[in-house]
């Protein structure tokens, strides 16, 4: 299965920000290639290194890369479907990493099929728990892993009240942890779902299920509307 997501994707038409040889995306793939098929020790730590050197991640400059945005639901197949251990926690590591490092300057968004210019940390952060099921069977990796993407959190509004001091009562689905308030976020309203102006989250109220009422202060541009979302305005701005 992986080896046709890998060959599904486009990856001379994501950007390389460095233009450097060994970040270029297709090396992306050819090392996923390698790492699905790795059948020994050495195969699958050379083909994760050559994932952690450039282009997916580059481990000493901490730096994350637009191409790991499309390398990581094949990396989540491996650690759920990986034919040996070790590329399954080789798989999770490289996504741990993807999460801890930050973006190259300018290159810190990605297009999705939910909204134009997405932090590339929260996109990445969605997909990770997208896969929640399989990640908690990981054992205490996985739950590692899910935790670190819970900080990457994004509110679709379902219903707004604005209020007669200018601030607004949304009830929202919560998708990851509740944060601690206030807090910037960047809204995106339908149908283009670019980012407007930052708003400040006052309080947050939330249960298990991640139904969730909010009070935020309002930008100029006016209120948001049902199928709005927030991202953290912080992820935005994480960039070397």
């Amino acid at each position: 299965m992986s080896l046709d997501a890998i060959d599904a994707v486009n990856w001379s038409a994501i950007p390389n920000p460095t233009w450097h040889q060994c970040d270029d995306p297709e090396r992306v793939a050819h090392a996923l290639r390698l790492l699905t098929v790795s059948s020994t020790a050495n195969q699958t730590g050379d083909a994760a290194a050559l994932l952690a050197g450039g282009g997916f991640v580059c481990g000493h400059a901490a730096m994350v890369f637009p191409a790991a945005y499309a390398a990581t639901p094949i990396l989540l197949d491996l650690v759920e479907n990986g034919r040996r251990p070790r590329i399954k926690d080789a798989a999770l590591g490289l996504l741990s990493e993807a999460l801890d490092c930050f973006p190259a300057a300018g290159h810190n968004r990605v297009d999705t099929p939910y909204g134009i210019d997405i932090p590339l940390c929260c996109a990445i952060a969605r997909h990770i728990r997208g896969h929640h099921g399989a990640l908690l069977a990981h054992g205490r990796g996985g739950k590692s892993l899910l935790a670190e993407a819970a900080r990457h959190w994004r509110l679709t509004v379902e219903e707004t009240e604005p209020q007669s001091d200018g601030t607004l009562i949304a009830l929202a689905v919560l998708e990851g942890a509740p944060f601690d308030t206030p807090a910037e976020a960047e809204p995106r309203t339908p149908p283009f779902m670019r980012p407007a102006p930052a708003v400040r989250i006052d309080a947050l109220m939330t249960d298990a299920s991640g139904a969730t009422c909010v009070r935020l202060t309002q930008p100029p541009s006016g209120s948001l509307s049902a199928g709005s979302t927030l991202h953290p305005t912080e992820c935005g701005r994480r960039e070397h």
